[in-house]
């Protein structure tokens, strides 16, 4: 059972073709234990005939389980529609955030350099096909001015409040 989804990014489609690594036929063979696996079996669709399918760098052919959620889908023409291609990448994008932050706090906590942790993911998962690093480098640095900003607000507020809290009408100026 093939069908083929459209990633938004040459770095997503390499982060997909991790999760699910491809078989000998080339199509990535998608596993129902994995959560994006649930999501891809669950959004695919069937036709009565072959749907248009654009042959773009971006489009990976993915081939899926033969499971009990699956069984309905045999030898029949699959695809994914405009609006579940769009949850679907956001779904990878999630996927993927998470997996990323997660790797940077364990290499974080490990004191890594933030250099020897993005490249460390990069080359784990195989993101090789673009230069995805300096995006990378660009997310860490963002979240943690983001981390900055949040702490400097929750201090002012901290601060606000105990001025407000302490009376000092009595005391001499």
């Amino acid at each position: 059972m093939i069908v083929k989804l459209k990633v938004d990014s040459k770095m997503y489609a390499d982060y997909i073709a991790y999760l699910f690594p491809p078989g000998t036929d080339g199509a990535l063979k998608v596993s129902s234990e994995h959560m994006m696996g649930k999501l891809l079996i669950a959004h695919c669709r069937e036709a009565p005939r072959p749907m248009f399918e654009s042959d773009d760098d971006l489009v990976v052919t993915l081939r899926l389980p033969q499971c009990e959620s699956t069984q309905n889908l045999r030898n029949k023409f699959l695809y994914y529609n405009a609006g579940d291609m769009l949850q679907l990448n956001k779904a990878l994008h999630a996927a993927f955030e998470l997996d990323f932050v997660g790797y940077y706090r364990r290499g974080q906590a490990l004191q890594f350099a933030k250099k020897d942790i993005v490249e460390g993911f990069v080359t784990s998962r195989k993101l090789i096909s673009t230069d995805c690093v300096d995006a990378l480098y660009k997310r860490v640095y963002r979240r943690q001015q983001r981390e900055a900003a949040a702490l400097v607000k929750k201090l002012i507020r901290k601060a606000y409040y105990l001025e407000e809290s302490i009376d000092t009408s009595g005391l001499p100026k």
